[in-house]
């Protein structure tokens, strides 16, 4: 993260063994203990997002797995963190993440859209019930991934249509 918190003998001050004694107590994060701010870690996460829209998805691995790791309670950066894992074919770590951002956020439509496609994947139905509350968490499509949990109810609308009608064919022949 950065910072590196130095005990040279002597005493330690009395704000850092706070907050290292919360952290040990689970109350703060170690990105807190460390002093990290908001928009220090948006600033990393922005770059880790710009590194996965370029391909580097290792890299934006490292920088996600730090955030995450400075911050297990940030689900955004989970969330994307799932999304990197996706990218490389780390599909059941892409679950586990997602479903510890929406531990947190249960309406992060990264996260919903992402973890509903995987689930779809593997035959699993709650795919469909994760896809349903990402296009309601993004009801006006703000998001790509909103959007894309519309286009994918439509399609799966649509499937389940023509599934429909073509059962009914031979039974009207």
């Amino acid at each position: 993260m950065g910072r590196i918190i130095k005990h040279e003998g002597g005493t330690m001050d009395t704000a850092t063994t706070k907050k290292l004694k919360a952290f040990v107590r689970g109350e703060v994060t170690w990105a807190e203990v460390e002093g990290m701010t908001f928009e220090e870690a948006k600033a990393i996460a922005q770059v880790g997002c710009d590194l996965a829209a370029a391909g580097r998805y290792e890299e934006a691995r490292i920088l996600f797995e730090g955030l995450v790791e400075g911050n297990p309670k940030d689900s955004a950066s989970r969330a994307a963190l799932g999304t990197v894992y996706q990218k490389l074919g780390r599909l059941e770590e892409a679950i586990t993440e997602y479903s510890a951002a929406l531990e947190r956020d249960p309406g992060n439509p990264v996260a919903l859209v992402n973890r509903g496609e995987l689930y779809l994947r593997q035959g699993n139905r709650q795919g469909f019930t994760d896809i349903a509350n990402a296009s309601e968490a993004d009801p006006n499509g703000e998001t790509s991934a909103g959007r894309r949990a519309k286009a994918l109810v439509k399609a799966i609308a649509l499937a389940a249509v023509e599934k429909m009608k073509a059962e009914q064919a031979p039974a009207r022949a």
